[in-house]
């Protein structure tokens, strides 16, 4: 593999948000740069493992069941906060 191709290989990637929507960047027909929140929802997008750094897996089925690193074991997303008005009721 030249270097080329994997500099190429290395600006393109896979994510998803909280509601498991699926998101690519740096494919053909894709943005060139991951992009910080889902254009289905606008929940924040998660490339890779907030501890380890880890990409999320490449294939869409095990990515939209994923919420776990499957190589550290932490959580893809922080615990949901109920909003103020919903923690008074």
């Amino acid at each position: 593999m030249s270097k080329d191709s994997r500099d190429k290989d290395a600006e393109r990637g896979v994510g998803k948000c909280f509601e498991a929507h699926l998101g690519s960047y740096g494919y053909p027909t894709r943005p060139e740069e991951a992009y910080p929140f889902c254009p289905q929802c606008g929940t924040a997008m998660v490339w890779h493992c907030p501890e380890c750094g880890k990409g999320v897996p490449e294939d869409t089925e095990e990515l939209v069941a994923a919420r776990f690193c499957r190589y550290c074991g932490t959580s893809y997303f922080e615990e949901q906060k109920p909003s103020a008005v919903s923690a008074q009721a």
